[in-house]
């Protein structure tokens, strides 16, 4: 599959799968969008990428927020001229014994792994 001049957001990419995402897709000629509630590290990532000879930008991404998801989505978009490819990598882990697990942890964990990726 040819890949050359496409776009992409991937979330979660300033680190970790995300990262490893990201980095791939620009060596294959993808634009690539590093969206991460980090900003400073998806800059960094972005740079990184940029350095070695990929196009890429980073962006602050809350996925929990339909405000910052459109945000940032919008500015790709202009950016990049449009967006063709979206990786929702987004997520987070809490480990906790049931019995001390609480409610406002699992929300906000599905808030990430559900709502972020719709």
């Amino acid at each position: 599959m040819n890949l050359m001049g496409k776009s992409a957001i991937v979330t979660g990419a300033a680190s970790g799968i995300g990262k490893g995402i990201a980095e791939l897709l620009a060596s294959q000629g993808v634009s690539v969008a590093i969206a991460d509630v980090n900003l400073d590290a998806a800059q960094n990532v972005a740079s990184a990428i940029g350095s070695a000879g990929g196009k890429a930008m980073g962006v602050a991404m809350d996925v929990t927020s339909e405000e910052a998801v459109n945000g940032a989505t919008d500015r790709v978009a202009r950016a990049f001229g449009g967006v063709d490819i979206l990786v929702s990598n987004a997520g987070i882990q809490i480990v906790n014994p049931i019995e001390s697990y609480s409610f406002a942890d699992w929300k906000k964990m599905l808030a990430i792994h559900v709502d972020g990726a719709s």
